[in-house]
């Protein structure tokens, strides 16, 4: 998703802390350490494949290069086992990896034609230079008046990624609702609200972000009914709000124990508005129901690839996902841009023990445990992930939070470089895998 590592490849954002921790009732087994992964046999079934394709998409930035031409080795004999979802089911398996051809895309020529590089005007802070020339790549329409914090330039997927994204889901999972779990500032939720048949729930701790995804949205011409935008910490969604794509917060809780911790978790009230034709509110404007997830969460902070490698980030111990708090909206650490520069290895070793330090362990979920709490909301889970994320570690995730079966692992490539990887879950992509090199169980 060189120096620096990532930048408009989504989301090496730090967490916000925007709320008091008032929730310590998260239950004892979300906390424990998953399974050690049996070891891969090539010829026996395994509890979750992971297919990873490719998606090659281009610019007016392309610039052919010997290295543009790869050989892929075909993919290996692999017996499947029958897709299917059981939250309720074992937490251990076997994993396999297998890459399968990549995915047909249609060449789109507008992107061709448009001029993503421009350094006429410079850049309003030296830190972002990089992404301020390519800035009509993040949003065609940005001289039209795209609104951007400092953090967006580092976590907004470019928009012809989003785009391949989108379509993509609309041809396999034909959203009704889908909730954009940590909208930023809108270059996934515009993309989506033009697909989704009903509504895109659009949900970030921070007002000013769903205010400027708003008006981004309103350039390009969402229809105001196809958009909400939510501004609470989504992990309350997840775990008081919704199960099994049904709105719960509104039913009656039997257990006393139950009660007391929904009452402490529960979010302050939040002003409701209608900001550029689109409202933005706290959880009274929620749907009734959700059928799909999208997810792009805080990775702990732009060096992540540097510090873990080529394919070192892992869900469980890299990623931590904070829950509520009340307390005042913090700023962008003093050395979030400090990361951008050449370290030594042990400026390497420090920096990667401090990762995510400002991170309270105690009150997060990691990047496992967020994919089960998104899966208890419903099993058609989008889920974008670090390029340099341990493919063993996503599906050890899935396994971990009900997926049997595979998953596809999707690696978006702009221009021949990767930018993003987006993960998709509730679907059986065994049609994906040739016939010749599939073994298919009985």
């Amino acid at each position: 998703m060189s120096t620096p590592p990532r930048g408009t490849d989504v989301k090496g954002r730090h967490n916000n802390n925007h709320y008091s921790n008032n929730n310590n009732n998260y239950s004892n087994h979300h906390h424990t350490p998953p399974p050690r992964t049996p070891p891969f046999h090539p010829h026996q079934p395994h509890a979750m494949s992971v297919l990873v394709t490719r998606v090659d998409l281009y610019d007016s930035g392309f610039i052919p290069t010997h290295e543009m031409t790869t050989t892929l080795d075909p993919p290996p004999p692999l017996l499947l086992t029958p897709y299917s979802f059981d939250l309720s089911s074992s937490t251990s398996g076997s994993i396999a990896i297998c890459r399968i051809p990549p995915t047909p895309t249609t060449p789109l020529p507008f992107w061709r034609q448009l001029q993503v590089m421009d350094t006429t005007k410079p850049s309003p802070l030296p830190a972002i230079t990089k992404y301020w020339n390519q800035r009509h790549r993040l949003f065609h329409k940005f001289d039209q008046g795209i609104q951007l914090d400092e953090e967006g330039w580092f976590s907004v997927t470019p928009e012809q990624i989003a785009q391949h994204v989108a379509q993509f889901t609309q041809q396999h999972y034909a959203p009704r609702i889908l909730l954009d779990a940590f909208c930023g500032c809108g270059g996934n939720a515009i993309q989506f609200a033009s697909i989704v048949s009903e509504q895109v729930v659009a949900v970030d701790v921070d007002r000013q972000k769903l205010r400027k995804a708003a008006h981004n949205a309103r350039l390009y011409g969402i229809p105001t009914h196809r958009l909400v935008f939510i501004e609470c910490n989504v992990l309350f969604l997840f775990e008081y709000c919704y199960k099994n794509g049904e709105f719960i917060l509104d039913q009656p809780i039997a257990c006393p124990q139950q009660a007391q911790a929904l009452m402490e978790a529960m979010p302050p009230p939040v002003a409701t508005e209608v900001f550029e034709g689109y409202q933005i509110g706290g959880i009274d404007l929620l749907p009734r129901t959700i059928d799909t997830i999208f997810m792009d969460p805080p990775w702990g902070g732009v060096d992540y690839e540097v510090l873990f490698g080529k394919h070192g980030y892992d869900l469980e111990h890299q990623m931590k996902i904070e829950r509520p708090r009340r307390a005042n909206v913090t700023t962008v650490q003093d050395d979030f841009f400090d990361s951008f520069t050449n370290q030594s290895n042990h400026r390497k070793q420090e920096r990667r023990a401090q990762f995510n330090h400002a991170v309270d362990d105690s009150n997060c979920v990691n990047g496992v445990e967020l994919l089960r709490l998104a899966a208890a909301v419903t099993p058609y889970v989008l889920y974008d992930v670090p390029r340099n994320t341990r493919r063993q570690s996503v599906g050890q995730a899935a396994i971990m939070a009900g997926y049997r079966g595979n998953c596809l692992w999707e690696e978006h490539y702009l221009n021949a470089r990767l930018k993003t990887v987006t993960v998709y879950l509730g679907k059986d992509w065994s049609p994906l895998v040739p016939t010749s090199k599939r073994k298919d169980t009985e």
